[in-house]
Order: C-alpha cells, then structure tokens, then sequence
C-alpha cells in the first residue's frame, strides 16, 4: 500500500516504537519487527507537493510503500499507524496556516489565560480555518481536551486530514451531521455526546459555539447550569433558535455583526462563485440567464458577482423591499420561482435563501440539463423527495431524472462552496475567526451581565472595541502605514 508524508521520517518511526515495535532505519527504508513477524517500508523522497490551502515555504513529502508482512497482523498495524500519521498535518503545515490567519493569532496571544476553567463545543465544518481557531481558543486557556470538536459532515477538501489534525492537537472529535436535526435517532446520539462531555466537565465553564442551532436545539431539551453563553455563527441557526419556545441561555449574535455582513459575506459570495464556475466545467456563462434565490447578505454581492461576468440574472425573493432594491440595481425581479423559470428559460438557479425556496413546480418548465446550485441546504430540500432517480457524478454533483429531463445538481445538496473545497482562504475569514475568539472571551468578563435571549449589539460593540478591525485595516488597507 501507498502513503504520502508531508512530515519527517522521525514522526513514523516514534509512532511506530510507540506500539512496542522495533524499527530500523535506513536512507530508503524501514524495517519494523513485531508480531513475531517483520516488514519493509520503502522510502522515496518526492517533488516538494503542498497539499494546505496556506502554502508552507517548506514543504517535504514522501512516498512510503509498505510491503506485505508474512503474516496478515503485523501489516494491518502498520497500515494503521502509517495512513493515520500521513493524515495529520505536519507541524510546519500547521504553523503555515496559524501564520496567515495573524489577526486570530495575535488577539489570542495578548489574551493568555482570559479563557482558563473554561470548556468549548464547537460545531462547524472541517476547514484549515477552524486549525486557526481552536488553536486560539488553546492559547487563550482552554485546554485541549475541553475542546470537542463536531464535524457538519461536509465534504471538505481536507476533512479527514483536519480530522486527524484535530486528534492529534488533543481535542474531542466526533460528527453532528446538518441530517441529524430530522432524524430523532441522530439527535438522540447528539444530544447523549453532548450531555456526556458537559457533565464530566461540571466544574468548567461550557462555551457553545454552534452552526445552524442543533446542539442549541439539544440544549432547549437538557438543562445544563455551566453553560454561559451559546455562540450562534449562522442565519439558518438564528431562524431555527426564533421557532425555539425558549432559550435558557445568553444566545450571542455572531451571524448579523457588521463584521460579518460587511467583511465575511464578500468572501463567502466570491467561494461561492468561484466554486460554481468550476463545477460547471466547459459551459458558457456570457449572456446566458440565472435565477438567483435571495437577495440578502450573500445574495445581492453574489448576483453582482454574476452580472459582472455577463450573466444575465434575475432575483426571487419573498421580501418587498429586497425585490425593490434589486430591482433598481437593474436586475429583473420576481415574487415567485415558478414565473421567473417560465419567463427567463434559466441555464442555472442558484439558491441564496437559506429556506426550501427551489420547489417541486418549477420541473415541468425547466430545460434539460439545467443546473442547480445553492449556498445552503435548505434551499435544495426538495431533491430529498427524488434521490430514487438519480446518478451521483464524483467531483460534479447528481443528475435527476425528473419529468423526462435531465437535472444536475451542483455539489453534494449542501453548500456548493464546500464541496471538495477549502472555499474561503485562511487570511479571508482570519478576521471572522478573531471575532468568533473576542465574542468566547467577552462572553466571560460579563458573564454576570447577559440574558436569556438572543443578543446582537452587545457583540458588535465587543468587536469594535477588541481592536482586531483596526489590525484588519492596517494589514489590508491602510497605505499610510505601508508607505512609512
């Protein structure tokens, strides 16, 4: 079997001692004795490859053929061992990606110890970026095993890897998938891992720092007196928390701050773009029409974001005022999907809505092989109901047989910008991340102060005054200091 190392040779060889197996080592191969058996690993130093989406300065791989043992026990340890070291990313490529992300990594370091005695649940998708903030949340105090890291079960790009990353920093690591919130099994398991690392930890503080409100919807159903704040990072979460009959706990607004309606949404709209026009491969986008569903924070930059490259696009949207403003953009604007799919003849709907706003009436008008995409889940509900009738395409997304029509699916029904996809670079939500750190730490210092209930003003005022915008500005923006 083949692996790839981006590490030194060292880091194998005490793995491998580590589970009381001899090894010997040679320029170009290890011997490892055990199991009253012996195995080769074959070493080959390769053409540097940087698999981090920061790219490292330094950067080693090696390719390791590990060659079958007489006996089948040995090799399966060995295999074990081997492709979960190859996994973890390496200490260079880790302090890469804490390099880039610097504004996260300097509020961190000036606030050593503000988060000490406490716990953090951390639910999120995989991404290089959460390296950056969990590392923070370390540094500030906490330590790593107080952390318990749950995967959204996106299809990242480095998701196995981040996830070995995350084990091997010391963190709790498990999956909370974006299903579980419908499925009364899953949340049954979601709600026991939570309520197991929250009452072991009794004398801890607990930080929640959740997308999309499941483990808040736990929360509403298990009383936990620890708990000081839940830290909600997504609209969607905000939505479901509102249908909530009651929240016990201070609710903080990271989702609606300035920071990341001004800052964060930009990006997020151009990963968005960015990783749709991939996906669509040799298809022409000038002059062609697109529906997009939402006109929001994400959605009004990316339908510009569209236009710009001369796509001819119209909005859907439920809110009066949002169809107005759109409208005076230049955009052809419609109340309903169904008569902006019968009037624009659209190549490609991009749902921007965060609701179930792609429906089952638009398929008798669509024409074959149009594209479908979105920002988030909930807008492509509705192919749930037709999955009996589909092809999924790696790399591509599904094709739907629906109505006699070929229907692609961009992606894997999830936020496209994720599929197979680090999407936003580190340096981008760098800012976000050091926000997410100010609100956990402020979160503490007036513990005594918050409420039940959901809070926005107090967070934007923590951010203004935690100076991380103003380190934001001199980075990126401000020419006076780069003249001086």
């Amino acid at each position: 079997m083949m692996y790839y190392l981006y590490d030194d040779i060292q880091t194998i060889i005490q793995e491998l001692e580590k589970h009381n197996l001899t090894v010997v080592f040679k320029e170009d191969e290890i011997t490892v004795y055990g199991m009253d058996d012996f195995l080769v690993i074959e070493i080959k130093k390769i053409d540097n490859s940087i698999r981090t989406f920061s790219i490292p300065l330094k950067s080693v791989c090696y390719e390791l053929l590990i060659n079958k043992s007489i006996k089948d026990n040995l090799y399966k340890l060995v295999s074990k061992i081997v492709s979960e070291k190859c996994l973890e990313y390496s200490s260079n490529e880790i302090l890469t990606i804490l390099n880039d992300m610097k504004i996260t990594k300097d509020y961190s370091e000036k606030n050593k110890g503000i988060l000490k005695n406490v716990a953090i649940i951390w639910r999120d998708h995989f991404l290089e970026e959460n390296i950056g903030l969990l590392s923070g949340f370390v540094t500030l105090g906490v330590k790593p095993n107080d952390i318990l890291a749950l995967d959204k079960g996106d299809s990242t790009a480095h998701r196995f890897e981040i996830t070995a990353t995350f084990k091997k920093m010391g963190f709790n690591v498990d999956v909370l998938d974006n299903s579980s919130l419908d499925d009364d099994k899953l949340m049954a398991v979601g709600t026991n891992m939570v309520s197991d690392f929250i009452n072991k930890r009794k004398d801890k503080k607990i930080i929640i720092l959740d997308d999309g409100a499941i483990i808040t919807k736990i929360l509403n159903k298990v009383h936990f007196d620890n708990i000081i704040s839940v830290i909600e990072l997504t609209e969607m979460g905000l939505r479901r928390i509102n249908k909530l009959n009651k929240i016990d706990y201070p609710v903080l607004n990271v989702a609606k701050t300035k920071l990341k309606r001004n800052l964060v949404y930009p990006e997020i709209s151009n990963s968005l773009f960015i990783r749709i026009t991939e996906l669509l491969g040799g298809e022409k986008l000038v002059g062609r029409s697109a529906i997009l569903c939402g006109y929001g924070d994400m959605g009004e930059i990316l339908a510009e974001r569209l236009r710009s490259f001369g796509v001819r696009v119209s909005v859907v949207d439920t809110d009066t005022m949002r169809l107005i403003v759109a409208g005076e953009r230049g955009f052809n604007t419609y109340r309903n999907i169904v008569d902006a799919v019968k009037n624009e003849h659209p190549f490609i709907i991009i749902g921007a809505s965060g609701y179930y706003s792609i429906t089952k009436d638009i398929f008798p008008y669509l024409s074959e092989k149009t594209y479908i995409t979105a920002g988030a889940t909930a807008d492509l509900k509705v192919f749930d109901n037709y999955k009996n009738s589909s092809v999924y395409v790696p790399k591509l997304g599904t094709i739907y047989s629906i109505d006699n029509k070929n229907i692609i699916v961009l992606g894997n029904g999830r936020s496209v910008n994720l599929y197979y996809s680090e999407a936003i670079p580190n340096k981008s939500n760098d800012i976000f991340k050091a926000g997410t750190l100010v609100t956990a730490c402020n979160s503490v210092i007036h513990a005594n102060e918050l409420i039940s209930g959901v809070s926005l003003n107090v967070v934007d005022d923590w951010i203004r005054n935690s100076g991380i915008l103003e380190e934001y500005y001199d980075l990126y923006i401000n020419r006076v200091k780069e003249n001086k």
